[in-house]
């Protein structure tokens, strides 16, 4: 019996353990709950960090501009003679020709130079042509008076043999006094004759040189007067402004009246090559920034319609700007005004 009870009693405290564990479970568990409730609530939340970027810029696809074309290769020329500008002959525009006439400068008096020293020329010349006709003159007179002095010398050679013999035959008495004086008569008469013809054929040769320099000096005074004509000559045409190629006048400075050397060697600008153009840009510093060399552009002519022709950046030089583009027709000329697209890469 007490045994029965021991047990009973063990059996009791058992079950009491046992539901007393889980009411221990119970409690822990609804403890925890409320514990992790009550930390979540008051737990701050972590923000995840916050990364600054830059704002995205965007560019335009392409830049547009407007400016004026103007020849790759331009020719300029001066004036080479000292003086006012007396005349224009060509325009801003027209089409020249080498050699063709583009000013007149003028000469102070160059005219008046060169006819007085044409004339001096004239004067040379005819000295020349008197100088020629005296030396031939005088050569032909030195021709007879040496044909003279040959037969005045054959004269007297044979009088001579005569008188020698005449002489020797009176000194031996072999011949009569008048035949001896007549001989002697003839051959003073021939050696008298001699000396006039001798004396003749000196002076000719002597006229003959004289006139020969008087020949060799005129010819140095006309070439020299040649000289003097060709420098005036060429003073007069330096006078003349001629073009040095053919092309088209794009730029020309002075006024009529103006002095040509205060302008320098530009009096004109002539364009040699219209199929290689070039326009000139000036772009704002916020447009400058995004050019570059070699930059594709597309050069349109409102006056062609709004024709567009392909071309690039060749230069970047300050703010100034200069697109090349090859033109195919000769109706794009330098200064009309052009659009050009730049194309942002």
């Amino acid at each position: 019996m007490v045994l029965r009870l021991a047990a009973l009693v063990n059996r009791g405290d058992t079950l009491t353990i046992v539901r007393g564990g889980w009411a221990i479970v119970a409690a822990v568990v609804l403890g925890g709950f409320i514990g992790g409730g009550f930390w979540l609530h008051s737990r701050k939340p972590r923000t995840a960090p916050v990364t600054a970027s830059a704002p995205a810029v965007t560019l335009p696809p392409s830049i547009t501009m407007t400016g004026k074309i103007r020849a790759a290769h331009i020719t300029a020329v001066g004036a080479e003679a000292a003086g006012t500008i007396d005349s224009f002959e060509a325009n801003v525009g027209d089409e020249v020709f080498q050699g063709q006439v583009l000013a007149h400068i003028g000469s102070g008096g160059m005219e008046t130079a060169l006819s007085d020293t044409a004339a001096e020329v004239g004067k040379a010349q005819n000295r020349i042509e008197n100088a020629e006709k005296a030396y031939t003159a005088a050569q032909l007179e030195a021709s007879r008076a040496h044909a003279d002095a040959e037969r005045a010398r054959a004269a007297l050679d044979r009088v001579t043999k005569v008188f020698d013999r005449q002489k020797l035959l009176f000194r031996e008495g072999a011949t009569p006094r008048l035949t001896y004086e007549k001989a002697e008569h003839e051959f003073e008469s021939a050696q008298q004759d001699w000396d006039v013809v001798v004396k003749a054929e000196r002076t000719a040769r002597d006229r003959v040189q004289d006139t020969l320099k008087e020949l060799d000096s005129a010819k140095r005074i006309l070439a020299g007067k040649n000289d003097e004509l060709e420098s005036a000559r060429a003073a007069v045409a330096a006078a003349a402004v001629e073009s040095p190629v053919d092309g088209l006048v794009v730029a020309r400075k002075g006024e009529v009246g103006q002095l040509a050397q205060e302008l320098g060697g530009d009096l004109f600008q002539i364009a040699t090559d219209l199929f290689d153009l070039e326009v000139v840009l000036e772009p704002a510093p916020e447009a400058l920034r995004l050019l570059h060399l070699r930059q594709p552009a597309l050069v349109i002519i409102p006056d062609l319609q709004g024709t567009g022709y392909p071309g690039e950046v060749k230069s970047i030089d300050g703010r100034q700007v200069i697109v090349a583009f090859q033109s195919p027709t000769p109706a794009i000329r330098p200064g009309m005004v052009a659009d050009v697209r730049l194309k942002q890469e």
